[in-house]
């Protein structure tokens, strides 16, 4: 079987539901053959969402993967703590706590305040005081989602 083919089966599905097809991969884990599927949602998406697609998927999937040995089917998020690979996902991102490492090794963690023309406006919190900070994007190694403890 074609893993592909998952993102055509839940194409439908996934327009009906608003939910967005993030990637699709073949892994052994523990011994055991698991295809997952990643899927996202603008402004987050939920257990019941991901349960909901796998059930879906899983019922459908039967007639194309005959070839295939036994495996766990496994339909789930980007995490918590996912990256902002885009444009966008920043942009949605506004009002979330972020975790920012740029190019000069420096680490920020605080909440995304703005984000206008390549510009992050980051409010932290530095020995107990509170900073906005503007962080070019072009100086930016890696951003991703944080969770605040």
């Amino acid at each position: 079987m074609d893993i592909k083919i998952c993102e055509t089966i839940l194409a439908p599905y996934l327009k009906e539901n608003d939910l967005i097809f993030y990637s699709v991969e073949l892994v052994k884990e523990a011994g055991s053959l698991i295809l997952r599927v990643i899927l996202d949602k603008k402004g987050g998406i939920t257990l019941e969402d991901l349960a909901k697609a796998n059930e879906y998927l899983s019922e459908r999937i039967d007639k194309y993967d005959s070839d295939m040995p036994e495996y766990m089917l496994e339909v789930s998020s980007r995490g918590a703590e996912r990256t902002l690979d885009n444009d966008e996902e920043i942009t949605d991102s506004v009002g979330m706590y972020i975790h920012v490492e740029k190019n000069d090794n420096q680490i920020f963690e605080g909440y995304l305040e703005e984000f206008i023309d390549d510009n992050l406006k980051v409010k932290i919190n530095l020995k107990g005081r509170i900073k906005r900070i503007d962080i070019k994007k072009q100086d930016i190694k890696l951003i991703r989602l944080a969770v605040k403890i």
